[in-house]
């Protein structure tokens, strides 16, 4: 067939260098317009975008002439792909477009597919992770006909190539890759990536390398967390050894035209971070018994995402059978239920392993490979790993401790919990003991998403005067007592410091990967709560490149702000973030940050007027964002609104005389 042969002359002609083109004209006027998308990845492989434009404009002039659709579409496709790599994203995207609804109208499956490709690509590139995954999911649809159909080579590559996609656009949106085969060979794989480092096996490391390239389904973020470990015990061999070794297959195993550098080794875009990664060994799994072959999982600290395939149903027209009516949750702090058509599902229903916030959990219905899928994301209570979903007989995981003494009766299970010792239980939490259902939908996507050259793309109306986020919680003056920067030649490190009985308040409300977030570009950072996104706790562009992706986060304490809080005799909790600078721009940097703003932070209620904590020295407090009556900042943004207001346009307040007609 044509494809195939052009696959073997693309490479051929490759080989050739300066030739390649030459050969491609003569296949192209032998061939018809079914070579112009060969002709145009060569011309963009060689770096030469201008010359693949005029190949696809002229093919595309040529079809419509002939008025030939297959051809159109086919010419269109490979605009698009020139026009991509050209920089223009906009026309690329109008070009995809029109071939996928041209191919859809001739029922190209793989045609679809691959104009599907083109735009979560693209959508990628403009930093719009939910729009890229959209593409990828019908990509996947139609590939999923193809393979029915036809199956072949090409078919499979472009599986992995919008596996891949999709799970860079999970990562960047701060959360894991939905589980699947080829994904869970992807994470073995990257974790023998990490024995072999260890050991600085180059053989086994490059075939491994083979092997993970081939499957896709990876990221830099699987990577570096894997890396992590030998990078801090020996960080100039380590980064040596990778260097060496892994650089090119890296450049390589990134989707074409999603990251135009590697991960690990050139800046990434942004690293959005939502969620507190777990031991890599206990990040997924699959279900046992019953639910063999029909659940996988997978978990960070803070949450636990269940994937139970919905088959055999009394419905014809939907997929599994089972619509959402059909389909109870019920959930209760310990305990998950799940009825299908008022039958209990065995595979489903138990204890869980430990405990979760039902307000904060939620369900839905998810189509995969012409599958339904149920999607359950339970909220932790506390932020640890699971061992598993389920308690097993003989486990201890979610038992209360009985009450030894007064002081446990008075402060229940709290008392027994690390860092939480005397904490009294909030009494106006609704209680979560008994199974209740859930409606089911998603949550709202954040607001104001990251985009990838800086910034966000802001969503609320009104700026600086916009009313509260639904997803506030509070705002950085309620538990932040400092903040603090140092670097060393490899890093920097932010901690942002909290008031120790303001935190575990919050901890026993809300679930911590709810509250907290970072976004790290190349050459800058925002430290944030969810929800109060505008009024960031740092904001700051640092004065050399880092390496987003290889960003680090955890929850720590500090012995450093034990003295600003009520009650000094325990160290203050904080957010320990770590950031690696770019192999050029390592050793010492006069100064963290070029410019920086951070908030406003706790008051000192015991000294007269109140006065706040002092955060960053030399940085400027912001004023405080948002519609908000009570907030003098408020105030203070409305007067300088109206005096850029009056500079501008020339009108005042002043008494005018008035002039009769």
């Amino acid at each position: 067939p044509p494809s195939a042969r052009l696959g073997a002359v693309g490479q051929a002609a490759w080989a050739r260098g300066s030739h390649a083109e030459e050969r491609f004209d003569e296949d192209r006027a032998a061939m018809g317009e079914e070579a112009v998308g060969s002709a145009v990845e060569v011309r963009l492989a060689a770096g030469n975008s201008a010359s693949a434009l005029e190949v696809a404009r002229q093919a595309l002039a040529v079809s419509k002439k002939a008025r030939d659709p297959q051809g159109e579409a086919l010419a269109l496709l490979a605009l698009a792909k020139a026009r991509q790599a050209a920089g223009e994203e906009d026309a690329a995207m109008a070009a995809a477009r029109r071939a996928q609804g041209l191919l859809k109208d001739s029922g190209d499956h793989l045609g679809q597919a691959r104009a599907l490709q083109v735009i979560a690509s693209v959508q990628f590139n403009k930093g719009y992770w939910e729009l890229c995954l959209r593409a990828a999911r019908d990509a996947q649809r139609s590939l999923a006909q193809c393979a029915a159909d036809t199956g072949g080579e090409d078919v499979a590559r472009l599986v992995r190539e919008v596996e891949t996609l999709a799970a860079h656009a999970h990562h960047a949106r701060g959360e894991e890759p939905p589980q699947s085969e080829r994904r869970a060979a992807a994470l073995q794989a990257v974790q023998e990536l990490g024995q072999a480092l260890e050991a600085r096996d180059a053989t086994k490391f490059q075939q491994v390398l083979a092997r993970l390239k081939e499957t896709g389904c990876y990221t830099g973020t699987d990577t570096s967390r894997v890396f992590a470990p030998a990078l801090e015990e020996d960080e100039d061999s380590v980064s040596s050894f990778l260097f060496e070794h892994m650089r090119w297959h890296f450049d390589e195993g990134v989707p074409p035209g999603v990251l135009q550098s590697s991960e690990y080794w050139g800046p990434a875009d942004v690293c959005c971070l939502r969620t507190f990664p777990s031991p890599l060994a206990l990040q997924s799994g699959s279900g046992v018994g019953p639910a063999q072959g029909l659940l996988t999982w997978q978990q960070s600290c803070g949450q636990l995402t269940m994937r139970f395939r919905l088959m055999d149903g009394p419905r014809t027209q939907v997929p599994g059978g089972w619509a959402e009516e059909d389909v109870v949750v019920q959930l209760a702090d310990r305990r998950l239920k799940l009825t299908l058509g008022g039958d209990p599902v065995k595979a489903m229903t138990g204890d869980l392993w430990g405990e979760i916030w039902r307000k904060d959990s939620w369900w839905a219905i998810e189509e995969e490979d012409e599958q339904a899928v149920l999607v359950i994301t339970l909220l932790k209570r506390e932020l640890r790993t699971w061992a598993q979903p389920w308690t097993t007989i003989g486990s201890t995981a979610s038992r209360a401790p009985f009450p030894w003494n007064k002081s446990m009766r008075e402060y229940g299970d709290n008392n027994n919990r690390s860092g939480i010792l005397g904490t009294l239980p909030p009494q106006d939490l609704v209680d979560e003991s008994e199974l209740e259902a859930v409606a089911p939908g998603r949550p709202e996507p954040e607001e104001d998403e990251a985009v990838p050259n800086g910034g966000y793309a802001r969503t609320l109306p009104g700026d600086v005067f916009s009313p509260p986020s639904e997803r506030f919680i509070c705002r950085p003056e309620d538990l932040c007592l400092g903040i603090t920067a140092d670097q060393d030649s490899n890093s920097i490190t932010i901690q942002v410091h909290f008031e120790r009985s303001a935190f575990y308040e919050l901890r026993q409300r809300h679930p911590l990967e709810k509250v907290f977030a970072v976004d790290v570009w190349e050459n800058a950072l925002c430290i944030f709560l969810q929800g109060d996104k505008q009024n960031p706790i740092v904001w700051g562009e640092l004065n050399g490149p880092c390496l987003p992706y290889h960003t680090t986060w955890r929850l720590s304490s500090s012995e450093s702000m034990r003295r600003r809080q009520d009650d000094n005799t325990l160290v203050s909790p904080s957010l320990e973030v770590r950031i690696r600078k770019a192999p050029g721009a390592r050793g010492p940097w006069p100064q963290i940050f070029g410019q920086c703003v951070q908030a406003r932070l706790m008051a000192k209620p015991w000294e007269q007027g109140a006065p706040r904590f002092e955060g960053l020295p030399d940085v400027a407090t912001a004023r405080r964002a948002g519609y908000d009556l009570e907030d003098p900042d408020f105030w203070s943004l409305v007067n300088g609104y109206c005096h850029e207001t009056i500079k501008k346009t020339g009108h005042s307040t002043a008494p005018r005389k008035l002039v009769s007609a």
